[in-house]
């Protein structure tokens, strides 16, 4: 016959759960810190982080939050020189990072991406801001009928 758990065994499991959580937060805030980072390294100007929204933890989730991030593009010139992303962020208990319904101004990335948690929030954070990017141009130059190639010959 199996024990039935007791107090302290649902106090241990609860514990640990929310060492996990508290770990998920801290990895988001270092994440975003190096968001900026990145973003300021590659030119982008006057990088702004809102908080849309924090969801609690679920069975899967150990924790999530979905960050605005507005900056400013830098040429003079441009209409609308506000460049705003939008990313919904997931920390797994499994330990992954997961970033799904990205938006990066207006366009809508269909594809995910799925990292595994590590010590480099940098790393991960050049990624990020790589990867988005480049889908993000190529979108730009497909929605101008422009393959990357001609473009890259033309300059």
């Amino acid at each position: 016959m199996v024990p039935s758990p007791c107090a302290l065994d649902f106090a241990q499991l609860l514990y640990i759960q929310q060492e996990a959580q508290n770990r998920a937060q801290t990895y988001l805030t270092e994440l975003q810190a190096q968001i900026q980072v990145a973003l300021e390294h590659r030119g982008y100007r006057d990088v702004d982080f809102q908080l849309l929204g924090h969801s609690l933890s679920t069975q899967e989730v150990a924790g999530a939050a979905v960050l605005l991030i507005s900056m400013r593009l830098p040429l003079d010139g441009l209409k609308s020189p506000v460049f705003k992303v939008q990313l919904p962020l997931t920390v797994t208990y499994a330990g992954k990072l997961i970033v799904q319904g990205a938006q990066v101004n207006g366009f809508n990335v269909p594809e995910p991406f799925c990292h595994p948690l590590g010590p480099d929030t940098a790393q991960v954070a050049e990624m990020l801001v790589q990867g988005f990017s480049q889908r993000y141009m190529e979108h730009l130059l497909h929605s101008a009928g422009r393959s990357p190639l001609m473009t890259l010959q033309s300059a």
